[in-house]
C-alpha cells in the first residue's frame, strides 16, 4: 500500500514537472515569435515622382545622406513612385482603395499610403526633405510605433514626416480607420496628415515612442537646426502645398556649396 502511494506521488510530481517544462517552452517560443514580429525591418521607405527633373536639389542631397548612414546591403532602400503607391494600395488594401483613389489631392494618397506601407512591411519612412546625420536604427528598434515630434506646436504635436514601425502593428489600421472618418475634411493636415496622427496618438499614447524634436526635428529657424548633435532634420520643402509645384525650392539655397 505504501509503495503504491509513493509511486503515485512520484508520478504526480513528474507530471507537474512535465507540465511546467511544456509551459516554459511555450512561453519562450511565444517570446521568440513576438521578438521577430516586433523587430523593425531594415528598410528605408521614401516616395517621390519618377521624373528626377522634378526633384528639388534638397531632395537629392537628403536622399544621399540616408544611403550613406544606412548603407546597402544591410539596409534596403525603396523609392516609391505615385504609380507604385497606387498599385500597392490597390493590391494589398482593396477595401480602402476607393477612398484612396477618390482623394482630391495627391498628398492625401501619399499620406495614407505611407501608413499602409508601414503596416504591411514595417521599416523607416522619411520624407524626401529629411536629412540624416547619423544612423539611429538601434534607438528605434522597439516593439511599438516611433513617430517624430513636431517643433511647430501651432500646427500639430506629431508629424508624419519621419515614422518607424515593426510590420503588422494594428496602430496603422487605427490610423486608416480614422482617415475613413475624416475623408471629406477640407484640411489635408486634419484629413490625412499630422492632425490625424495626433488624434490616434491621443487615443493610445502608450503605443507610440515619440522621437524628440530637439534631436530628430529641430525648428528650422533655430540655431540648433545646424547642430552636429542632430540625428535628423527636416528642410520643409512643402512641395505639395498650393502653387508650390515640384521644381526648385527656396530651401535649395541652404545647399549652395554642396
Amino acid at each position: 500500500m505504501k509503495v503504491n502511494i509513493v509511486l503515485c506521488c512520484i508520478i504526480v510530481f513528474l507530471l507537474i514537472i512535465l507540465i511546467f517544462l511544456i509551459k516554459v517552452r511555450s512561453e519562450n517560443r511565444e517570446m521568440f515569435s513576438n521578438s521577430l514580429r516586433e523587430h523593425v525591418p531594415k528598410i528605408i521607405h521614401q516616395t517621390a515622382p519618377a521624373d528626377l527633373s522634378k526633384w528639388p536639389k534638397t531632395w537629392k542631397i537628403c536622399q544621399k545622406s540616408w544611403k550613406e548612414k544606412f548603407p546597402e546591403p544591410e539596409y534596403k532602400h525603396i523609392m516609391w513612385t505615385d504609380e507604385d503607391l497606387n498599385n500597392f494600395v490597390c493590391k494589398n488594401y482593396p477595401d480602402f482603395y476607393p477612398i484612396y483613389k477618390d482623394y482630391n489631392s495627391n498628398i492625401r494618397r501619399i499620406d495614407t499610403a505611407r501608413y499602409l506601407i508601414l503596416h504591411k512591411m514595417g521599416g523607416i519612412y522619411a520624407d524626401m526633405d529629411y536629412f540624416c546625420n547619423q544612423n539611429f536604427y538601434d534607438k528605434v528598434n522597439v516593439p511599438k510605433v516611433s513617430i517624430v515630434e513636431s517643433p511647430y506646436k501651432r500646427n500639430e504635436h506629431l508629424q508624419n514626416s519621419l515614422m518607424v514601425s515593426p510590420k503588422g502593428l494594428d496602430y496603422w489600421l487605427n490610423v486608416i480607420d480614422e482617415a475613413r472618418v475624416r475623408k471629406d475634411m477640407v484640411s489635408t493636415l486634419s484629413a490625412t496628415g499630422p492632425r490625424l496622427i495626433d488624434k490616434v496618438y491621443n487615443m493610445n499614447k502608450n503605443a507610440v515612442n515619440v522621437l524628440d524634436s530637439h534631436y530628430y526635428n529641430p525648428h528650422i529657424e533655430n540655431p540648433e537646426f545646424n547642430s552636429e548633435d542632430n540625428i535628423t532634420k527636416h528642410y520643409l520643402t512643402s512641395v505639395w502645398g498650393k502653387n508650390r509645384g515640384l521644381g526648385k525650392n527656396k530651401r535649395d539655397k541652404m545647399f549652395e556649396n554642396n
